[in-house]
């Protein structure tokens, strides 16, 4: 669907006010604390199962998830701007999941500069042996 020319200026006007008016965040320790295994936790599974099993309805719910949580983290700790949703195509799963793999490596980049390390656990029991040991 077209957008009316109207609406392309309003949203060119609304986006040159942002990137003029509205300070932006930088990265630090204290506000990208947790963020990547936000991202970990809550997406990468999610992307994987449904582009590997070929669920489209699924990667397209995993797709929009992550897509949105990275919006969010571009506006409240200044990250990059992702656009992982160029990448999706319905007919080619593994195209969005590859490109979707990329991002998290790039998003680890951002941990990198600030010298901050991801708390990442493979297993339940790793899990378990951090929160539960006494």
């Amino acid at each position: 669907m077209k957008q009316p020319s109207i609406l392309k200026s309003v949203i060119r006007l609304y986006d040159d006010m942002c990137e003029n008016f509205i300070e932006k965040p930088e990265p630090t320790k204290e506000n990208a604390k947790g963020t990547y295994e936000e991202l970990w936790c809550n997406c990468k599974n999610k992307v994987i199962a449904s582009c590997d099993s070929g669920d489209i309805s699924y990667a397209y719910h995993a797709a929009m998830g992550a897509q949105d949580y990275l919006d969010e983290m571009t506006g409240m700790i200044g990250s990059k701007k992702f656009d992982l949703m160029q990448h999706f195509d319905a007919e080619n799963l593994h195209i969005f999941k590859d490109a979707f793999l990329q991002v998290m490596d790039e998003y680890l980049n951002i941990y990198k500069a600030i010298d901050l390390q991801p708390k990442i656990y493979e297993t339940f029991e790793e899990v378990y042996e951090q929160y539960m040991a006494v």
